[in-house]
């Protein structure tokens, strides 16, 4: 079985970020495991700004730390799943390249991100239709030449609004309302329709999206568009660690940590977007160097 001194669980901002700090404070033997083909995660499809003291879009960022990352030559696992971490830090996961194995790892940092709120996590009936998607994959069909995911859209919620607006302006697609819990909110210039404190009670269309039926307390409306966008707030990603039966935060949905990055499974730490959802890049940076020093530390 093969083993290293830490071994880094997802290949984002703030995987890489730990790989570096690692690296650059001596830790030799360090893996980093990610389940894409390519390292980045949010990262990738960033086009917005991500920084508090600076203009840095995600994509900018990515280019940046690749560039940093190479420079230390870690070893990296792509296209590779974490399934869980069994007992003394064993690695579980699997990939097309060598099946299921299993990695020993002396201390271990879980940097799995964060994933999207979507419609399995809204209460709601309707037919299985085409044209509902969350904000990542509206952002992976605009990525592709000359395709859109819609042209009358519907937007349900609004937390991750920024992260799409671009597109909607650049393709000239109509927003044909907002559904919001907040009266008050940026709609980035995309509609006046604000759907305040209204709920999806029904999907209704024959292949695609056709209409919407939208509810509150006093009221019953319907909505024509052919797609439907989740910009729900995101939640951390903390299937991994259920999986290894370690102990989640509620609250965020992530492994619960203590002040020392610490979750409840001994030597297995975490961070990033996988806690709780970060504002500002310059806050993960900030937390990979803490976390490595509690590593070598302890």
């Amino acid at each position: 079985m093969e083993a290293y001194e830490l071994i880094i669980v997802g290949g984002g901002a703030a995987g890489m970020l730990c790989a570096i700090e690692a690296k650059k404070s001596g830790i030799k033997s360090v893996l980093l495991i990610e389940k894409d083909n390519i390292l980045g995660g949010a990262l990738c499809l960033g086009n917005y700004n991500i920084s508090n003291e600076l203009k840095i879009t995600g994509k900018f960022y990515r280019t940046y730390l690749i560039e940093e990352y190479e420079r230390y030559n870690i070893e990296t696992k792509l296209n590779t799943m974490v399934l869980k971490i069994e007992e003394n830090n064993e690695v579980l996961c699997t990939s097309p390249a060598n099946g299921i194995e299993k990695i020993k790892g002396e201390k271990v940092i879980l940097a799995n991100g964060a994933k999207e709120g979507s419609r399995k996590a809204v209460a709601m009936v309707g037919n299985r239709c085409a044209g509902i998607y969350t904000v990542g994959m509206a952002k992976k069909i605009f990525a592709m030449d000359n395709m859109i995911p819609g042209r009358k859209i519907l937007i349900d919620g609004w937390n991750t609004l920024y992260m799409i607006e671009k597109e909607l302006k650049r393709s000239n697609i109509e927003v044909v309302g907002i559904i919001s819990d907040k009266e008050e909110i940026n709609t980035y210039g995309l509609t006046k329709n604000i759907y305040y404190n209204y709920e999806i009670l029904n999907i209704e269309g024959k292949g695609r999206v056709e209409k919407v039926l939208l509810s509150n307390d006093d009221d019953e409306i319907e909505v024509e568009c052919d797609s439907i966008l989740f910009a729900k707030q995101q939640l951390s990603d903390g299937l991994v660690a259920m999986r290894s039966g370690i102990k989640l935060n509620p609250e965020t949905t992530g492994p619960e940590i203590n002040d020392e990055y610490m979750t409840s499974k001994e030597k297995v730490y975490a961070c990033g977007n996988g806690i709780y959802i970060h504002d500002y890049i310059e806050e993960i940076e900030i937390e990979s160097v803490l976390l490595i020093e509690e590593i070598i530390n302890n």
